[in-house]
């Protein structure tokens, strides 16, 4: 599968250097894994997004890591990813001999700091990652017949809510809008929201791209639903850029500058500046202590470009992926470029507005 136009949405800024991206020396890169069995831990449950990513990248990677070491995928679940996160964290030699396979959301929650969540990114390097986008809609059912009208809705908007970290974007993109909606708590995943949604018992719903477009756009053809907006990407210049799984489809930025006349600015478009990146971008991510020795990292590296230009991880990953490009090397930069981005105002800001509408905790 050949890099395509992706590579220029997750651009990132000219001249930007991470530890992550710079190749380092391959001394004894070759010896350094032979005869070695690597652990992946993946903090949730078998069979979702995260963990076939994670399963993924553990099948085909150690062939081509010099000394082709064994990668054993192990689930250590509970606590919404906690358990799993700070064994990483806390528990784990750094010897290049532990990853983790982590999502986005993840990710997002130990940017925050959230509640007993140990995982400093940080202390950390991403070896590999895949992107993913998301798209909202609303029901027929809240009056409106198109986007622009959006504010019309007022009053009349419910979203069901799982994790609050969990749906961060779809909520900073709600909070772009000011927009009035009654959230209802209580459902277990995006899939319990959109059932609900499906019954009428939602007026609008945020899924994954690919989701939207097995179990959403039925609805939308049936006439019961209507796209909003996709949340869209961040380029390195801070610029929306249109999810390439649904390039046809307006923004979430794009909406609110038809509605208002400009683009939207101000804390919470800093916010969502930095979330979306640092969600999308991260679908699936997995990360590798930044302290292993320099011969591990080199061998790593060297193990993911390999990986990455084989035919059979190409075809392997096609339907995992689904249409979105792996993220390697100097793109991997992008991802602590975000979580550097944002200021003390806009942490505080993300924090303040979880803990106080949904009673979310954070160290």
């Amino acid at each position: 599968m050949p890099r395509t136009t992706y590579n220029k949405i997750a651009a990132i800024a000219t001249g930007l250097v991470l530890g992550a991206s710079v190749m380092l020396p391959a001394a004894h890169a070759d010896d350094y894994y032979a005869g070695q069995t690597i652990r992946m831990i993946i903090p949730f449950s078998p069979g979702g997004g995260t963990d076939t990513f994670g399963r993924l990248i553990s099948q085909h990677l150690g062939r081509h890591i010099p000394g082709s070491p064994t990668i054993v995928s192990e689930n250590v679940t509970g606590a919404g990813g906690l358990l799993g996160s700070n064994e990483f964290a806390e528990r784990v030699d750094h010897d290049g001999l532990t990853l983790m396979t982590a999502s986005g959301h993840l990710n997002l929650r130990a940017f925050l700091g959230l509640q007993g969540l140990r995982l400093d990114l940080d202390e950390l390097e991403p070896v590999v990652a895949a992107p993913m986008g998301h798209v909202t809609a609303i029901s027929t059912q809240a009056g409106i017949d198109d986007p622009a009208d959006l504010l019309e809705a007022q009053g009349r908007l419910t979203k069901g809510i799982t994790d609050p970290v969990g749906l961060l974007e779809s909520l900073v993109a709600l909070e772009m809008f000011e927009l009035n909606y009654r959230a209802v708590p209580g459902y277990s995943g995006r899939g319990d929201t959109r059932i609900a949604f499906e019954r009428g018992e939602l007026m609008i719903n945020t899924q994954s791209t690919p989701a939207y477009l097995n179990s959403v756009q039925p609805l939308v053809d049936e006439g019961v639903a209507m796209p909003l907006y996709a949340i869209g990407f961040i380029d390195g210049e801070g610029n929306p850029q249109r999810d390439p799984a649904v390039p046809d489809m307006i923004t979430a930025p794009e909406l609110y500058e038809q509605i208002h006349g400009e683009m939207p600015s101000g804390t919470i478009w800093e916010a969502f500046k930095v979330t979306v990146p640092l969600v999308q971008n991260t679908r699936g991510t997995v990360w590798v202590h930044g302290d292993i020795p320099d011969e591990a990292m080199a061998a790593l590296q060297e193990g993911v470009e390999a990986m990455i230009n084989d035919p059979e991880f190409q075809e392997a990953s096609a339907n995992i992926l689904e249409g979105y490009e792996i993220m390697w090397g100097d793109d991997l930069g992008q991802i602590k470029a975000s979580m550097d981005a944002a200021s003390p105002e806009v942490l505080d800001y993300l924090r303040d507005m979880l803990n106080e509408r949904f009673g979310t905790e954070f160290d």
